[in-house]
């Protein structure tokens, strides 16, 4: 018995040594994956990104370029020798927890997230702010009160701070807010709120810019009070991926980067959207463009343009009325002066075909000069588009002045601010070409601008509106725009 006794103490003994030391191996397996987390991103120089699906992730109706939060990354990877590895979320949820599963390293999380606290996940600095709005359909009467959001129907996109937002209206208005329709904001919320069915949706202002154009038939109601805010949020286990982040936002602030960025992606968008402008818009390329395309795309394969940005300027120029003439003597469908005219060699401003092709000559004329003065990618074309509404020389004076300001005299972000001024004496009187209706120059530049980003919009929906012009996309040069 004594014998028997001993065995099972020592098999006790044993299964609880084996016991201990498998937690140690496992405290010590799990100790080593921290660590592989930690550092794996710079051993394997890729960098794990998690994002719910946005035009300002990835861009899909924006001609400037691949989105502007994608551009950020790329701009942080570059400069630590990583490449970044886009892994797309179903929802947010799922990004929270490839975070704190370090599963992802980064996280582009979108707007607002109060209340978010979870350990190991740190929240980004602020980068963009946009308010909460209403939207209506233009088919349903709009909101007299936010207590007709107690007895309606309404749509909100299937994301955390809109449904916060939901939450915290219901406190106010004492009643309860059950969504009819909850879908991704972007298309899908667009194209549900469009159908008369819905009265009402709940939208971030920034986003409704994006899209606003693309479906008039929905307007907006009503502003909150206060600014939604975008965040980048990142695991904070990796703790030198947390102060590199924090080093690089700072970097971007203070050389204006992110401004620029901004600039490029969401500073053409008018403060107000007319739909009855829009719709024009729409129109004019459904039936006057067709008539003009043969040339238009000679002009854009002679002079290596975008067909597309040709179409834009035309619009604004004349709206495609070939007969079109300005207080200032200008006509035809390129509005060319008489002088540019002589100078180009355009002896009928009143042809379509020849104020087209003088047209795209003098704006390809205008962009080389531009190159001259060292100006990059997409900065030239508005640049240039500056000088083919108030002349080159005002491009110069306005790059002086904005050097003398303080602005950066090679980006379109600070040309736009320097620009007004040549309309005040105390600045322009001390320049070469004097005065110069800056203010023009600047709104011409963002009309186009936004005539160019509506015209891919279009195409990107594949509008039967616009079906003709899917053939300009194969007259894109390679190089587009470097």
């Amino acid at each position: 018995m004594n014998k028997l006794y001993l065995n099972k103490e020592n098999r006790n003994a044993l299964l609880g040594l084996l016991l201990l030391l498998l937690i140690q191996a496992a405290l010590v397996f799990w100790h080593v994956q921290e660590e592989v987390h930690e550092i794996d991103y710079w051993k394997a120089k890729t960098l794990r990104v998690g994002y719910l699906p946005s035009e300002k992730v990835h861009a899909e109706l924006s001609p400037y370029g691949p989105g502007f939060e994608k551009e950020l990354v790329e701009l942080f990877c570059q400069k630590h020798g990583l490449r970044p590895q886009w892994i797309k979320m179903q929802n947010f949820s799922q990004g929270i927890e490839g975070l704190d599963q370090g599963l992802l390293h980064l996280f582009l999380a979108g707007p607002g997230l109060e209340g978010l606290e979870k350990a190991g996940i740190v929240k980004g600095p602020y980068y963009l702010k946009s308010r909460m709005i209403v939207v209506h359909n233009q088919g349903r009467y709009p909101l007299n009160s936010l207590h007709d959001l107690c007895s309606t129907d309404l749509v909100i996109p299937d994301r955390p701070p809109y449904r916060q937002k939901l939450d915290s209206l219901e406190n106010l208005l004492e009643c309860m807010l059950e969504p009819v329709k909850t879908t991704e904001p972007g298309q899908p919320f667009f194209r549900t709120l469009s159908d008369r069915r819905f009265r009402f949706g709940l939208m971030d202002e920034l986003s409704f810019k994006l899209w606003k154009g693309l479906y008039p038939e929905v307007r907006k109601t009503y502003a909150f009070e206060g600014n939604r805010q975008h965040r980048w949020l990142w695991s904070v286990r990796q703790q030198d991926l947390h102060e590199n982040l924090e080093v690089f936002w700072e970097q971007v602030i203070q050389s204006g980067k992110l401004a620029e960025l901004s600039e490029k992606y969401y500073g053409f968008f008018p403060a107000n959207q007319d739909p009855y402008q829009l719709r024009h818009f729409v129109r004019v390329l459904h039936e006057d463009v067709p008539r003009y395309t043969s040339t238009i795309l000679d002009a854009a394969e002679k002079y290596r343009l975008d067909p597309l940005l040709l179409v834009a300027l035309i619009y604004q120029e004349s709206h495609f009325d070939p007969q079109a003439s300005s207080r200032t003597g200008v006509r035809g469908l390129l509005q060319l002066t008489m002088q540019t005219a002589a100078f180009l060699g355009v002896e009928n401003r009143l042809d379509p075909h020849e104020s087209i092709l003088g047209g795209a000559k003098y704006l390809s004329i205008l962009l080389e000069s531009v190159e001259e003065m060292g100006i990059e990618s997409w900065d030239r074309w508005f640049f240039a588009l500056a000088a083919y509404n108030q002349g080159l020389g005002h491009v110069y004076d306005a790059r002086t002045l904005a050097e003398r300001q303080g602005l950066n005299p090679d980006s379109w972000s600070g040309l736009k601010q320097a620009y007004p001024l040549l309309s005040y004496r105390k600045y322009y009187e001390d320049l070469p070409r004097g005065y110069a209706r800056g203010f023009e120059a600047v709104q011409f530049v963002e009309n186009v601008r936004f005539y160019y980003y509506l015209l891919y919009g279009l195409l990107s929906l594949a509008r039967p509106e616009v079906e003709h012009l899917g053939s300009f996309l194969d007259f894109v040069p390679p190089d587009w725009p470097e």
